[in-house]
C-alpha cells in the first residue's frame, strides 16, 4: 500500500469518527491549507494562471460555503450572524483573488480562518 493510500485512509477514518465540533476544525484546516496553497502559487512568477490556483480557491470557497450553510441563524443569533458576515467576507475575498489573480485578498481571509480555527481549538478537547 502506498503512502498516498495510507494517508487517504487515515484522513477518511478521521473524518468518519470525528465529532461535529472536530469536523468544523477539520473544515477550517482544509480551507486554510487550500488558501495557503493558492497564495503561494499566486506569489510564484509564472504560476498565477495555473489551473491549480483556481482549484484551490474553488475548494476553499466550497469549504467556507459549507461552514456558512451549517450556521443556525435562529439558535446562534448574534454569533451566527457575525460568523455569516465573516464567511461572506472570506468568500468575497477569494472571488476577488481569483479575478485579480493576486494574493493580497487572500491574506486577510487566511487570517480570519486561522483566528476562527484557534477559537475552536480552545473550546474543543483534543
Amino acid at each position: 500500500m502506498s503512502y498516498a493510500n495510507v494517508a487517504s485512509n487515515y484522513r477518511r477514518n478521521a473524518i468518519l469518527n470525528a465529532s461535529p465540533e472536530k469536523l468544523i476544525i477539520l473544515l477550517y484546516e482544509g480551507a486554510i491549507q487550500k488558501l495557503e496553497r493558492a497564495r503561494i502559487e499566486l506569489e510564484t512568477p509564472g504560476q498565477t494562471h495555473s489551473p491549480s490556483v483556481g482549484e484551490n480557491l474553488g475548494k476553499a470557497m466550497a469549504i467556507i460555503g459549507e461552514l456558512r450553510a451549517s450556521l443556525d441563524l435562529e439558535k446562534g443569533q448574534d454569533v451566527a450572524k457575525r460568523l455569516d458576515g465573516l464567511y461572506e467576507f472570506c468568500i468575497d475575498q477569494i472571488y476577488k483573488a481569483n479575478l485579480e489573480r493576486h494574493s493580497r485578498a487572500l491574506k486577510p481571509t487566511i487570517q480570519v480562518m486561522k483566528t476562527l480555527k484557534e477559537a475552536w481549538d480552545e473550546i474543543v478537547p483534543a
